[in-house]
């Protein structure tokens, strides 16, 4: 059956680690299956503004934030923010340990100071650690706030969210973390989105390599993991592709008869 709607990771599925441009042969394949009618959503961490644009490809929406901020051409879908009790009490739990919260919203992102922490890690996303003016940061959290990156250890985690009731830590990295809503995650967004087109689970597919992709893999109904993917993820995906780096979507799409 052709699904009407597939959700695609980025990195490591759509993009290989070591480049950053999707292959012809995958764009091909995406505009094919575009072209039968199945809506295209990208699913990532990262914000809408450091969401890859690809040059002669547009998708039908995107899952931002791991699924707390989702939408498609006609507008808003899904807006899951964290709490701004939340996030105040965040940036008070930070400045005490000198660690600045870097608030991401569904438009633009600032932080209260620098730290190195902060900084080495947004280098990973090619996104400077933008430090903005007091006032500045004060609207900020009167904004919508979905996602919040702080340069903390482990250790310091409890410290950062001691009073915090609507936020938790995803971490996948030792000197910094992603704070993002409680319970929520690919699935969960995957599954917003699929009531708000009125789409069943078995009309559905996704595509991923990592650790954060298990949810989206879970909610659809019929999950595809990179040949890089990790063995989490393949055990838990109805079928294995090839890497990203030999065009797994492209060959996946085929194996099933989508294009």
């Amino acid at each position: 059956m052709q699904p009407k709607i597939i959700f695609f990771d980025i990195d490591g599925t759509l993009v290989d680690f070591d480049e950053d441009t999707v292959h012809l042969a995958v764009l091909e394949a995406l505009a094919a299956l575009q072209a039968k009618g199945t809506k295209l959503f990208l699913a990532t961490g990262r914000p809408p503004y450091l969401v890859p644009k690809i040059d002669g490809f547009t998708f039908d929406g995107a899952l931002c934030f791991n699924g707390a901020y989702s939408f498609d051409q006609n507008g808003v879908l899904v807006s899951e923010p964290i709490p701004k009790a939340d996030v105040r009490r965040m940036a008070q739990n930070g400045e005490q340990i000198g660690v600045p919260a870097l608030l991401a919203g569904a438009h633009t992102m600032g932080s209260n100071f620098y730290q190195k922490n902060l900084e080495d890690y947004m280098a990973f996303a090619g996104h400077p650690n933008h430090v903005v003016d007091r006032e500045t940061f004060q609207h900020l959290m009167a904004d919508d706030i979905y996602q919040v990156m702080a340069g903390t250890t482990a250790a310091q985690d409890p410290v950062y969210l001691a009073g915090i009731k609507g936020a938790q830590v995803m971490r996948w990295w030792d000197r910094a973390c992603d704070i993002v809503p409680k319970g929520m995650d690919k699935g969960k967004g995957i599954e917003k989105v699929l009531t708000a087109y009125g789409i069943d689970r078995s009309e559905s597919a996704a595509f991923g390599d990592g650790g954060n992709d298990l949810a989206m893999l879970r909610a659809v109904g019929l999950g595809v993991a990179m040949g890089n993917a990790t063995d989490d993820v393949k055990a838990c995906a109805d079928y294995v592709t090839t890497p990203c780096s030999e065009d797994g979507v492209a060959a996946a799409l085929a194996h099933f008869g989508w294009i």
